[in-house]
């Protein structure tokens, strides 16, 4: 249900560190909104050709966090601490290079299990 996204500038990232972040992004997930591990979702992909600033050399990130459910101020503002600090150990993206979106859904508007969450 909670879901995080990633899309990175850099060309490859390594096994261990896509694994790092799937494994942390998932902790941070289920730890900042309070849901099951087991239900949370982290999708890490690189070579998307973006630049931030108009700089096309320097690597930037886009991150999309989706929950069903309510995201505070308090919940985005730790969720997006954490997921920047995460970006910039594993793949070295400075946290002033990295935009996330963040988004609620109602539970409707989310399937699992060939049914919705309503």
């Amino acid at each position: 249900m909670p879901l995080l996204k990633v899309k990175l500038s850099l060309p490859e990232i390594s096994k261990s560190s896509s694994c790092n972040v799937r494994t942390k992004g998932t902790e941070i997930l289920s730890s900042a909104i309070g849901k099951s591990p087991d239900f949370v979702m982290v999708i890490v992909e690189s070579g998307v050709p973006a630049s931030f600033g108009g700089n096309l050399t320097e690597s930037c990130a886009y991150l999309e966090v989706k929950n069903v459910g309510e995201l505070s101020p308090e919940i985005t503002g730790k969720l997006s601490q954490s997921l920047g600090g995460l970006m910039e150990k594993e793949f070295g993206i400075a946290p002033n290079r990295i935009y996330i979106e963040f988004q609620e859904s109602e539970r409707h508007l989310w399937g699992w299990n060939g049914k919705t969450f309503a």
